[in-house]
């Protein structure tokens, strides 16, 4: 059964190609005769296959051994589809990560960082501060880094050893902040050292990346709700 199925699956692959060598282009009846020729003769051979292994295809273990067949040419197709388009496919990945979690970046090149607009419509960042994992709101607004005092006592500052002699004025009018200095900010391949920032004395829902922070930047710009950092 299996060697009369690859004969007839070789003859009809034959026609196949001989199909595609003599007749290029749609045949017209108004061409040469030999072209109508070369070209009805592959198509009466393939009709005289599908005549003859009629019931041949009747059989039921044929008919298993093809849906498995094309169930794993179907996988392959998948896997293959998914190899050419894996870039694009990352990026489809990192826009839905990005709305699932806050702060992840959407994709990250030598010298820059991507990051998308949160439903809230706000810019998140996640970095790390002296290797604690910090989330950050981008802030152009703030004039410094601005920590929270409970990401300040995982960083190791104790609120009750700081001086809060900073004057800031926010949106939820006059607030006080104490200085500190920041040994290590890290955002991918962005490396900063002894970076200055201030620890809020009222709690805070999140910690502030401020102007003080992209100014140490090349630049940045938002478009199209994504935030690009460059540097």
């Amino acid at each position: 059964m299996v060697k009369r199925f690859l004969i007839i699956l070789g003859l009809s692959a034959a026609s196949v190609l001989l199909l595609n060598r003599c007749v290029p282009e749609p045949l017209t009846w108004g061409e040469n005769a030999d072209d109508i020729l070369y070209g009805v003769v592959p198509l009466l051979w393939l009709s005289f296959i599908g005549a003859r292994s009629g019931a041949y295809f009747q059989s039921e273990r044929l008919r298993r051994n093809l849906k498995y067949g094309a169930l794993w040419i179907g996988i392959f197709l998948i896997i293959a589809v998914a190899h050419s388009y894996r870039f694009e496919l990352a990026q489809v990945r990192d826009r839905v990560l990005a709305n699932l979690i806050p702060g992840r970046q959407v994709s990250e090149m030598s010298g820059e960082m991507r990051f998308q607009i949160s439903p809230n419509g706000h810019f998140y960042i996640r970095a790390a501060v002296n290797g604690v994992p910090v989330r950050f709101l981008a802030d152009t607004g703030a004039t410094d880094i601005v920590i929270t005092p409970g990401t300040a006592e995982r960083l190791g500052f104790s609120p009750d050893r700081l001086r809060f002699d900073r004057l800031y004025q926010t949106a939820n009018g006059p607030g006080r902040g104490a200085s500190v200095r920041l040994a290590e900010l890290t955002l991918g391949d962005l490396r900063l050292r002894d970076v200055p920032a201030s620890v809020n004395e009222s709690p805070m829902s999140e910690s502030l990346l401020g102007m003080s922070f992209f100014n140490r930047l090349k630049g940045y710009t938002v478009r199209n709700g994504i935030l690009t950092l460059y540097w």
